[in-house]
C-alpha cells in the first residue's frame, strides 16, 4: 500500500522531467540555423529542403510533449479545489495543443518543400512564429490559477509559490506584445517567447512539481 501512494509523486517527477527533456530535445533537433519570423521565403524553402529530418523531429517531440503536458495538468489539477483546477487544466490543455499545431505547420512544411512556392512558404512559417504570444493566454491562466490559492484568509500553496506564480504570470502577460513584433528580442516566435518565458516557465513548473509531490506525501499521511 505504501508503495502504490509513493508511486504518485515518482510519478509526477519522472513524466515532467521526460517533458521537459522532449521540450529541450526539439530545439536541440532543430540546430541554431533554423528560420525565424524574418526568414524570406526562398531561404525558409531552401532550409526544409535540406533540413527535412531535423522539422520531423522537432514535429514528433511535440506528439510527447504534449501528452507530458496533459499527465502533469491532471496531476497537479488533482490537488487543486475548483474552479482552479478546471483553470488550470484548460490552459495547459490549451498549451499542448499549441504544441501540436506547431508541430504539424513544420511537419507540413517539411513533407515536400521543392514544391513550395516562397510566398506560402513564408506565409505559413509565420504561422508556426506566432506560437509565442498566443500561447501567453494558456500560461497566464495556468500561473493564475495557482497564484490565487496562495493569497487570503486560508492560502493553500506557500506563498513563495504564490509570488512565483505572480511573477510568470505577469511576465507572460507582457509577453503578449511579442504579437505586435517584427524583429529582435519581441520578435513573434522569437527571445523573449522562447528564451526568457522558457526559463521562468521552467523555474516555474519546478515549483509547482515540488508543491505537488509535498501535498501529495502529506494527503497520504507520510
Amino acid at each position: 500500500m505504501v508503495n502504490a501512494i509513493m508511486t504518485a509523486p515518482r510519478l509526477l517527477l519522472i513524466n515532467i522531467l521526460a517533458t521537459c527533456a522532449f521540450y529541450v530535445a526539439s530545439f536541440v533537433a532543430l540546430g541554431s540555423d533554423f528560420p525565424t519570423i524574418n526568414t524570406s521565403g526562398p531561404e525558409i524553402v531552401q532550409w526544409f529542403s535540406e533540413n527535412g529530418v531535423k522539422a520531423r523531429i522537432y514535429a514528433w517531440t511535440a506528439a510527447f510533449f504534449s501528452l507530458g503536458l496533459v499527465i502533469f495538468a491532471s496531476q497537479v489539477a488533482a490537488l487543486l479545489p475548483a474552479p482552479n483546477r478546471y483553470i488550470f487544466f484548460a490552459g495547459v490543455l490549451g498549451f499542448a495543443l499549441t504544441a501540436q499545431v506547431q508541430g504539424w505547420f513544420w511537419a507540413g512544411l517539411a513533407f515536400d518543400p521543392e514544391t513550395l512556392d516562397p510566398g506560402a512558404a513564408r506565409t505559413l512559417f509565420a504561422v508556426t512564429s506566432y506560437w509565442g504570444p498566443l500561447v501567453n493566454g494558456s500560461t497566464t491562466a495556468m500561473a493564475a490559477a495557482v497564484a490565487a490559492l496562495g493569497f487570503g484568509r486560508a492560502p493553500i500553496i506557500p506563498r513563495w509559490l504564490a509570488w512565483l506564480s505572480v511573477v510568470f504570470f505577469a511576465e507572460q502577460a507582457i509577453e503578449t506584445i511579442t504579437v505586435f513584433g517584427k524583429d529582435g528580442f519581441i520578435a513573434p516566435g522569437g527571445t523573449m517567447n522562447v528564451y526568457l518565458g522558457g526559463a521562468i516557465g521552467f523555474l516555474w513548473v519546478a515549483g509547482v512539481v515540488r508543491w505537488s509531490m509535498h501535498r501529495m506525501h502529506e494527503d497520504a499521511g507520510l
